[in-house]
């Protein structure tokens, strides 16, 4: 094979190279050549010994005389199956390294790259086209030793790794499907980068990370862990073990691992501590290399029962109403990564039984459930939530559940279908449970329509949970009760819990996660306001009377019962409300509430003789200088 037509770019030698640039001179370039001839060693070698230039100077400016890259091989990112496309013995004949394949082109990393014997030789041996690179040749001598021989150096990044976490025995993460792939990838599939990719996932499965990033920057490779909704670093990797970790995981998940310009999607079943766990993973080419981002599915950590989910009594009675009926839309809105997926799989783990049939539409399928038709879509291949759910009207269904109503279309055929007799159960992505019905006007539903079908709506957030050993009590000064908009009543001091760190939470403070909700019940009088157009501060009032609580509410009610802090409501939830405590029975109300709705007292205090306002620290009516009792003495409203 010849070099590519762009690559052939002189036919000068080395020598006459580095003379033009003025890096050496001409009787400098005479003694080496001298020089070389008693050494018998490689002219840039010689000149570097005589101390006329250094490896750095030659090789960049070979790059900038030739136009061809400049790899420092400290940070490059080498690929595994390059590596096995050329035979140690090429590679250190000619010090070349093969770094990367595009196609049918090998990228090779060269100290000389006019030697034209050595790009033939690299050609017949690969059987690949050579698109040559310089680097300096101390810089490619480490690297030949560092990647032809990679089990010794990842022996140490693995025992770094292991460094205060037991290091996972090559048995504790199993492959279950078969990987035959494997076998064309010798580098891939050796067993010191098993055992650091392994490592990996384990620390992030005991960890409880929802998702894994693995992400390349200049100089580091840098893990990350999803725990609890918030991203932490656990591990830093050599920049020189990024190709190789990068090819297993495309192995493991079935992508290709030659292709590094778009981004793909994979899947990986395994098997740790003798349960099934989901891997999906997802790379994206960005600056230093491919982003691979790997979500955890773990079935057995999944909640799967209402009851587990964080509502207040209350609330959980609503949300059955709402699920326990045959025929109606019921709707979760939350952002993305609020728990909404978690919550349908709840429903449906609830309503489900052997005299109904279940049909689910979700893209992808996360987690199994058993008894229920599950499909998933794949719009590449024409199966869209539209698509789908007319099909799926076809197979007498009784509860439908539908992942998400991301366009008109869709969302007007599910409507259809809960007027023609089913519980469609979906979800929308909105802040509060009132917006998701603006959000289904948009998307031109009309208004009849929705109150004829909507059931109710369910909108929530996630929070994290105090660590149950290491919480502590405390009671909150001013500011803190500013921060949440509740004013401060010193004759009525309220007692909150705050995170500390322990070695059970790994110093965090909280374990686990808990939903804040909203509960909409669509009731005749709600139905009425939709079908009338009503605006949306009408339907929110109508909802409140109804019995609905506001998720900030929420939040405060699990803030007094210690089990997540001030700090983490305010990262989740904005308090643009001023809320104020019941006298009574400190319970949070919204500022407008003259007499708290749970226990009869009065909120707005008023003179006795004159009826005007009065303020809690007045002893006299300042209008008829009427004696204020003291507030202890004061009787709650009947």
């Amino acid at each position: 094979m010849s070099l590519p037509a762009k690559y052939r770019y002189t036919s000068k030698k080395l020598g006459e190279i580095l003379i033009e640039s003025g890096l050496i001179s001409e009787q400098q370039l005479a003694r080496s050549i001298e020089e070389q001839k008693k050494r018998r060693k490689r002219l840039g070698e010689v000149l570097i010994e005589l101390g006329y230039t250094t490896d750095e100077d030659i090789a960049r400016t070979l790059s900038i005389q030739l136009g061809i890259p400049y790899v420092d091989l400290a940070t490059a990112v080498v690929e595994p199956e390059a590596i096995d496309k050329v035979p140690e013995k090429i590679a250190r004949k000619h010090l070349a390294l093969p770094a990367s394949i595009e196609k049918k082109v090998l990228t090779v990393v060269m100290a000389d790259p006019l030697n034209f014997e050595a790009i033939k030789d690299i050609e017949f041996v690969s059987g690949m086209n050579v698109r040559p690179a310089v680097s300096t040749q101390t810089q490619i001598q480490k690297a030949i030793q560092r990647y032809y021989h990679l089990s010794e150096p990842l022996q140490e990044v693995l025992e770094k790794m292991s460094h205060g976490f037991v290091e996972v025995v090559p048995e504790t993460v199993e492959m279950v499907q078969d990987l035959e792939l494997e076998d064309a990838i010798r580098k891939g599939k050796s067993p010191p980068i098993i055992r650091m990719v392994n490592n990996i996932i384990y620390h992030a499965i005991k960890n409880r990370a929802s998702d894994i990033h693995i992400e390349p920057r200049e100089k580091s490779v840098v893990i990350r862990e999803r725990v609890d909704g918030l991203l932490r670093e656990v591990f830093q990797l050599p920049k020189w073990v990024q190709g190789a970790v990068t090819s297993r995981i495309k192995i493991m998940a079935r992508m290709d691992i030659a292709e590094k310009r778009i981004p793909q999607d994979g899947r990986i079943k395994i098997r740790v501590e003798n349960r099934e766990i989901d891997l999906r993973v997802s790379t994206l080419p960005i600056h230093y290399g491919e982003d691979i981002v790997i979500r955890v599915l773990d079935s057995a950590m999944a909640i799967m029962r209402i009851e587990e989910l964080g509502l207040i009594e209350k609330d959980l009675k609503r949300l059955r109403t709402l699920i326990e009926v045959p025929q109606g839309v019921v709707l979760v809105t939350g952002p993305t990564g609020s728990g909404k997926s978690s919550t349908l799989y709840a429903m449906i783990n609830h309503i489900k039984k052997e005299a109904i049939n279940i049909i689910t539409l979700e893209d992808p399928i996360e987690y199994e459930l058993k008894g229920v038709n599950q499909v998933a879509i794949n719009e590449k291949t024409g199966l869209t939530f539209a698509y789908t759910l007319r099909s799926v009207l076809r197979q007498d269904p009784d509860v439908i559940m539908v992942g998400e109503m991301r366009d008109a279309e869709t969302t007007r055929i599910a409507i259809q279908a809960s007027l023609t007799g089913h519980l469609v159960l979906s979800t929308l992505h909105t802040n509060t449970a009132v917006s998701a019905i603006i959000r289904l006007k948009n998307l031109g539903i009309e208004p009849y329509l929705i109150a004829s079908s909507l059931n109710g709506v369910v909108a929530q957030r996630l929070v994290r949970r105090l660590c149950n050993d290491c919480k502590e009590t405390y009671m909150p000064t001013r500011e803190d009760l500013l921060k949440l908009g509740i004013t401060f009543m010193p004759e009525k001091p309220v007692y909150f819990c705050r995170a500390t760190g322990c070695n059970t939470c790994d110093k965090t403070g909280y374990k686990g996660r808990t939903g804040l909700f909203e509960v909409m019940v669509c009731n005749s009088f709600i139905k009425e306001l939709i079908a009338g157009d009503a605006p949306e501060e009408a339907i929110l009032k109508a909802a409140v009377d109804s019995g609905m609580k506001y998720m900030v509410e929420d939040g405060i009610e699990k803030v007094k019962e210690g089990i997540t802090s001030v700090d983490e409501l305010l990262r989740v939830l904005y308090v643009k409300e001023e809320i104020i405590m019941c006298r009574g029975c400190a319970r949070p109300l919204k500022s407008d509430f003259v007499t708290c709705p749970y226990c009869g007292y009065s909120i707005v205090s008023r003179c006795p003789t004159c009826g005007r306002h009065r303020e809690t620290e007045w002893k006299f009516c300042p209008y008829c200088r009427t004696n204020f009792k003291p507030p202890e003495e004061t009787t709650p409203a009947l």
